[in-house]
């Protein structure tokens, strides 16, 4: 469980724990990887893949991409540098030859208050850092650090002209963007009113070509 800091309301630890905890439902997972057979994906996952794909109009038909509204996990299953994300309900898989080439994701299922998100980003930097990714360059790209108040009031305010970005890679594998973002009233730039959504991109890595 999250190492929450004394300043998170029991609110926002009933809404994490509800995130992290809740039962699985029935047709609700998606287990894939970059380059992962479509095939492959429809037979690991509980989600229902086909009904969701939108097909290439080709002969023969072809598989363009899977499309996310309704509540799931999505699964990387790569066997050493896989994670689970906590449920979504927004996403698009990408498919190429019949192998999966883009995950985009939001994995939350719906927009926050910046103290609710900053307890899930910090979990999401986590799960990751233990599944082996990597900052691009840790000079100018490396892990939010969000611990005191301080830096999460700069990232708030940054926040309201532009996304935070943190570039990660599995070196010759794969890339991901994780990305934060306000999302919900920011022109009114009222952090007690604005709310936030995180971003996930993964697809190759093509900087060490």
């Amino acid at each position: 469980m999250l190492k929450l800091c004394l300043s998170i309301s029991f609110a926002t630890l009933t809404i994490l724990i509800f995130y992290f905890n809740r039962p699985p439902e029935k047709n609700n997972a998606i287990s894939l990887h970059i380059g992962k057979p479509y095939e492959d994906v429809l037979r690991d996952s509980t989600f229902p893949v086909k009904s969701n794909t939108a097909m290439r109009q080709t002969t023969p038909l072809v598989e363009d991409s899977t499309w996310i509204t309704s509540p799931v996990i999505v699964k990387f299953d790569d066997p050493q540098h896989g994670f689970t994300l906590p449920p979504t309900k927004f996403g698009a898989i990408g498919y190429n030859n019949g192998r999966v080439t883009t995950l985009t994701t939001s994995p939350m299922l719906e927009a926050l208050p910046f103290d609710e998100l900053i307890p899930l980003f910090n979990h999401l930097q986590g799960v990751l850092k233990k599944s082996g990714w990597l900052p691009r360059n840790t000079d100018r790209n490396s892990w939010l650090k969000l611990d005191s108040k301080l830096e999460r009031g700069a990232l708030q305010r940054l926040l309201f002209d532009q996304a935070e970005t943190v570039v990660l890679l599995i070196p010759h594998k794969y890339g991901m963007s994780l990305s934060v973002k306000c999302y919900v009233r920011c022109n009114e730039r009222d952090p007690n009113t604005a709310k936030y959504l995180i971003d996930v991109s993964v697809g190759k890595d093509y900087s060490n070509r």
